[in-house]
């Protein structure tokens, strides 16, 4: 009976152990023309292990004992799995999706672009009250002529609608910045800017996707690209003559059949909106947000993830123009439901991030073994290089 309870105890011991067991893997996923793919999701099948490629398309993930398959997805891409048996670093490559455009949806394009907007426009409204909540990382850095000089993260609890981010309470977070020519202290509200209005406020932007969008943008047909049996129709926008509001130009990729969002890609200039640091004057800039949403049930879709850039020429007397690059990604890595005793404050333009994760203290350990970071884009060079320079947590 005794040898039977030890041998029992090993093969359990033994089990766990190889339970417990994970492997970290790295790689980066290309075209079919070897350039980068950033942002793209990869992820177990079942879900259980997933992250993203940062901007040059490199990726790390920990997964359990292989081998492995994985699960490549981006938009304007074919569905790829890569099975996987070694640990040395792999690269993905994504074939584009078959691109078409239908003789019954060349005959009137326009109109074909303007109804599925409505579409898309009246699912959302239908669904503006609708709750969920998460968890959510956050990471902003900048850097100019090629140096990084701001770097924040943080993690949050978010409260969010189909419309937009309404409240969010900040766990962990870090920042570290050296001088530079502009520090961004709340561009976290771009990042939150609502996926549809339906009446727009006073000095507010106007949105592609509202009530009468027809007539303040122009709709075009880009293109449908289907894969696996799924149609996205991809539509250009473009804000027409005369408006009385800044308005951006970019791109919407719709489900043909649903009219569900799947991304929205805005572009427009920030002019006075930006603050400079003293004796530099702009030259140029220009913002791109890009927002990916994600399947919900009945249809729909929720906020995935928003990553934006904002580039940003400036000069200081007779010097050379400076080129300052600030990138940000917010990612909601985890859906939940509400979490007991969080108050999920609500969200306010005046928020000012840099003020409030300037006064956290930075939590070495915790950023060292926290999962999410660790599974994150491979940036472990920018954060040493903060390290080294002991400038986490001040100014």
């Amino acid at each position: 009976m005794l040898r039977k309870l030890l041998l029992f105890c090993t093969l359990l011991v033994t089990n766990l152990t190889a339970f417990s067991q994970t492997i970290r893997l790295t790689g980066r996923v290309v075209d079919t023309q070897h350039q980068p793919v950033p942002y793209a999701s990869v992820a177990l099948p079942d879900g259980t292990a997933g992250t993203a490629t940062n901007e040059v398309g490199e990726f790390s993930l920990i997964v359990p004992p292989l081998p492995q398959r994985l699960v490549v997805l981006s938009i304007g891409y074919a569905r790829t799995e890569a099975d996987v048996s070694t640990t040395a670093p792999l690269t993905i490559t994504l074939p584009a999706s078959t691109v078409q455009l239908p003789e019954v949806v060349v005959r009137n394009p326009q109109r074909v672009a303007e109804d599925l907007v409505q579409r898309a426009y009246a699912k959302l409204a239908r669904h503006e009250n609708d709750t969920y909540f998460g968890k959510a990382f956050y990471r902003q850095k900048t850097r100019t002529n090629g140096t990084y000089d701001e770097l924040s993260d943080a993690f949050y609890d978010v409260e969010l609608t189909p419309q937009k981010i309404v409240g969010w309470e900040l766990g962990e977070s870090r920042y570290a910045a050296v001088a530079g020519p502009f520090h961004m202290k709340n561009f976290s509200t771009l990042m939150r800017l609502p996926t549809f209005t339906r009446y727009p406020k006073r000095g507010s932007l106007y949105l592609p996707l509202a009530a009468d969008a027809a007539k303040r943008f122009a709709f075009t047909l880009r293109e449908i690209q289907t894969e696996n049996g799924r149609e996205t129709v991809v539509i250009d926008f473009q804000p027409r003559p005369g408006l009385d509001k800044p308005a951006p130009v970019g791109t919407l990729y719709l489900d043909r059949q649903t009219a569900a969002l799947r991304r929205q890609e805005l572009r427009l200039r920030m002019g006075n909106m930006l603050a400079f640091t003293k004796g530099f004057q702009p030259l140029s800039d220009s913002l791109r947000l890009v927002s990916d949403f994600a399947p919900v049930a009945d249809s729909l879709t929720r906020l995935a993830s928003t990553r934006g850039e904002l580039a940003v020429k400036v000069q200081t007397g007779s010097r050379p123009p400076v080129q300052s690059l600030l990138s940000a990604y917010l990612l909601l890595y985890q859906y939940t439901g509400r979490l007991p005793g969080q108050a999920y404050g609500r969200v306010k333009h005046s928020t000012d991030d840099l003020q409030t994760l300037q006064n956290r203290p930075y939590n070495a350990q915790f950023w060292r073994e926290n999962e999410i970071i660790q599974a994150s884009p491979i940036e472990e060079g920018v954060i040493q290089s903060f390290e080294k320079r002991r400038v986490f947590g001040r100014l």
